[in-house]
């Protein structure tokens, strides 16, 4: 794994400001997903096995597909910043991800040190000290090279924990951002007792079927538009009547990214609780980006994988247009209703 010069440094930074602490919190996304998570529990174990005092922290639960990670039933929703040397982030592209910037305004006064794990493009390189890497895979992976980086021991657990979020962002190893040097830091984790086949199930392999049903209303709705954009969407209805929430929809941005021809794919995913509709991107191609498009409704990412979300609930609006059968003469004006 090669480290560029500047993410040396920001990595020498950290282990200083790391080694000096006594007791450390770690902040994963809210809404986290398996990397925020992996990521989150490995530094967590790597420093508790220095002695650290260490908590894990996010503001939502931890999805069922990571809680079976050692420590993983062990996040808290809520902390004190004076109990605390220094604060981590991991995995938080922007500031308003880490769900805390706003009740714990202080997190970002400078007075202890804010260490800010990530690998989006869109980073606001908004802690003290900033280990990103946009080229890198997940967070996972920058947290395999810092421990490396440290000379601090890997084990079994923080193996599984680093193997776990590099498998769910590359999407089992088969989105674009896997390059050789990801197939062989798996591999190495492997060896030191990584469970790729645990991982793989409880990842990609394993979905009640409440969630399926859910599934099915997503799919059933995808449309592809005059610009070659596949969309669709779920709402509260859809959560009410398949017994699921709006954390259930993971996995279906995947199917609606397999459509031949697609510009770029879009789901729409109503969270009533937070008076959000929140927007997932995917993308196969290569000339389109993804970030900047999530940007202009506030959000960011990846390329090929951002996100954003807006106030308000979702509204379906049905569009119908006439047009003349095949080898008739065309309307003056297209013809909508």
């Amino acid at each position: 794994m090669d480290l560029s010069g500047e993410l040396k440094a920001e990595f020498r930074k950290a282990r200083a400001a790391l080694e000096d602490a006594q007791n450390v919190c770690i902040i994963s996304h809210r809404n986290p997903d398996g990397d925020a998570v992996g990521a989150n529990l490995a530094l967590r174990l790597a420093l508790e096995g220095l002695g650290k005092n260490v908590s894990s922290t996010c503001t939502d639960p931890v999805p069922p597909n990571s809680l079976w990670l050692k420590k993983a039933d062990t996040f808290i929703q809520d902390f004190n910043y004076e109990d605390f040397d220094v604060l981590v982030s991991v995995d938080c592209g922007a500031i308003k991800l880490i769900g805390f910037d706003k009740s714990k305004p202080e997190i970002l006064s400078g007075q202890k040190p804010f260490i800010n794990f990530d690998h989006h493009f869109s980073n606001e390189l908004f802690g003290t000290i900033n280990p990103v890497d946009p080229n890198a895979c997940s967070a996972c992976y920058i947290i395999y090279g810092f421990l490396n980086f440290c000379g601090w021991w890997i084990s079994r657990d923080i193996a599984t924990c680093l193997l776990h979020g590099i498998y769910f962002d590359t999407g089992g190893m088969m989105h674009s951002n896997t390059t050789a040097p990801v197939f062989e830091v798996a591999g190495e984790l492997m060896s030191k007792g990584g469970e790729l086949r645990r991982i793989s199930k409880e990842l990609f392999h394993t979905t009640p079927v409440n969630k399926l049903r859910l599934l099915g209303r997503i799919l059933e709705r995808a449309h592809k538009n005059e610009d070659n954009v596949v969309i669709s969407a779920v709402g509260q209805d859809d959560y009410k009547a398949c017994e699921t929430d709006s954390g259930d929809t993971g996995g279906a941005i995947d199917f609606l990214n397999a459509v031949p021809g697609a510009k770029y794919c879009v789901l729409l995913n109503e969270d009533a609780e937070k008076g959000i509709v929140k927007g997932s991107l995917r993308t196969q191609r290569d000339d389109v980006n993804l970030s900047e498009i999530a940007a202009r409704w506030g959000g960011g990412g990846h390329p090929k994988a951002s996100g954003f979300g807006l106030p308000g609930h979702l509204q379906p609006v049905i569009n119908w247009k006439v047009v003349p059968e095949e080898g008739g003469e065309a309307h003056e004006e297209e013809i909508k209703f």
